[in-house]
């Protein structure tokens, strides 16, 4: 076997491509030299309707062809799911994979892999962004998923959520008694370094920002679950006693029209509406166009958007349910985290961050919590240390003395 063929074979099953995904599985191909790298796509296309080149190198393999996720948990596909499940585990068979990170269990398909690894001592690690805020099922379905979860959980080599709230979700169902190695979601953060002058200056031109005012930027989704109403509704409270700032909102959504009417008449001048932006490149130079980022969701299992504008060097405001705040929001440091859903918090918190004597502390915090983050969080360090434990990598190790090293156990997150 060549030097190539002989390296240890690991496959990330994921349900689609994502654009997130696809960065997170470059990283992995580029940096993880020490392995071969397959992509296991159970659809071709995600719920949102992306389009993206999935690059050689990340070996990608797509089942369903032209098939969308979205439905794929529907009881009339259960079978098709198990089915899928059956040709994913033949094709990791035939390619011989060493270990598996698989990216769910809450269909059939993804079930049945994860019982095929156990059986045959295939390594396999969850991935997954759970948020304990989320876990709220109540009557039988919380009895189903008392039962079910643990069940899984003791099928796995180990866990890969992407922080803390990860975590905390599975220590609630015996994960405690599992290895925990972070793989996080994240931008693509050299993109976002590289934005220049030129870029910034010509979305400025594009949306008529003033660069002498300040910006309070909401990026997202203009869905009810994101709550832009109570940024709306906080934002008008805090008005009249912050002048010199504007809100401005990117992104498009069901919601549009109604938040627009919802703008207080004397305000529409204050809020620009920057509508749906595709590409990083856009997004970031929004971001450095603004000071304070705001995410007031009432559910967000991660949020790549807070990383994005952390990495901008914004000021951070997000309720507390966010699974990225809990990293990248530290309260009182580079912003601050308001209780999920609470007018009243949310308006507190944007009256600190933009008060004059606090913005700028805030900002200049975010690149240093953000570098914490990313050294504790960086999720090809998380897969390289997961597959350490599994055996599938030789282990760190640490010299004693002359000539002398012994192993030290991969570190779990």
């Amino acid at each position: 076997m060549s030097e190539h063929d002989s390296k240890p074979r690991l496959a990330i099953v994921a349900n689609a491509p994502s654009p997130y995904r696809v960065h997170q599985h470059t990283r992995i191909a580029r940096e993880l030299n020490e392995v071969k790298l397959f992509s296991v796509f159970k659809h071709e296309r995600n719920n949102q309707d992306y389009t993206l080149d999935l690059p050689d190198e990340i070996g990608p393999v797509v089942f369903g062809k032209g098939e969308p996720m979205i439905g794929k948990n529907s009881p009339g596909r259960a079978l098709k799911q198990w089915s899928r499940g059956g040709e994913i585990i033949r094709w990791l068979t035939a390619n011989s994979i060493d270990a598996v990170i698989i990216t769910g269990y809450n269909d059939l398909g993804l079930l049945r892999i994860i019982r095929w690894c156990q059986a045959h001592s295939i390594p396999c690690y969850l991935f997954t962004d759970s948020n304990i805020h989320g876990d709220k099922a109540t009557g039988l379905a919380r009895a189903f998923k008392n039962w079910y979860v643990p069940y899984v959980l003791r099928k796995l080599t180990g866990l890969m959520p992407c922080g803390s709230k990860g975590q905390a979700f599975y220590d609630r169902y015996g994960g405690k008694q599992k290895p925990v190695f972070f793989m996080p979601h994240e931008p693509d953060y050299r993109a976002i370094e590289s934005i220049t002058d030129e870029q910034i200056a010509a979305m400025r031109s594009e949306y008529s920002l003033d660069p002498a005012r300040r910006y309070i930027n909401f990026t997202a989704r203009l869905a009810h679950v994101k709550r832009p109403d109570l940024l709306i509704d906080a934002f008008a409270r805090i008005a009249d006693a912050r002048p010199e700032w504007d809100l401005l909102m990117v992104g498009g959504g069901p919601l549009e029209d109604e938040l627009r009417r919802r703008v207080p008449e004397a305000l529409a001048g204050r809020v620009v509406w920057a509508g749906f932006q595709d590409g990083i490149g856009r997004l970031a130079s929004l971001y450095r166009c603004s000071d304070v980022y705001v995410l007031p969701s009432s559910y967000e299992p991660w949020a790549v958007t807070v990383l994005e504008a952390c990495a901008c060097d914004l000021a951070m405001v997000s309720s507390d349910v966010v699974g990225a705040a809990a990293e990248v929001v530290i309260d009182g440091v580079n912003g601050r985290q308001f209780r999920s859903g609470d007018l009243d918090s949310l308006t507190d918190a944007l009256l600190d961050v933009t008060d004059q004597a606090n913005i700028e502390r805030y900002k200049q915090a975010s690149a240093g919590v953000l570098a914490d983050w990313r050294d504790r969080g960086d999720p090809v360090e998380g897969v390289r240390n997961a597959l350490r434990f599994a055996g599938i990598l030789p282990p760190l190790t640490a010299q004693t003395g002359p000539g002398h090293s012994e192993p030290i156990e991969a570190g779990a997150a």
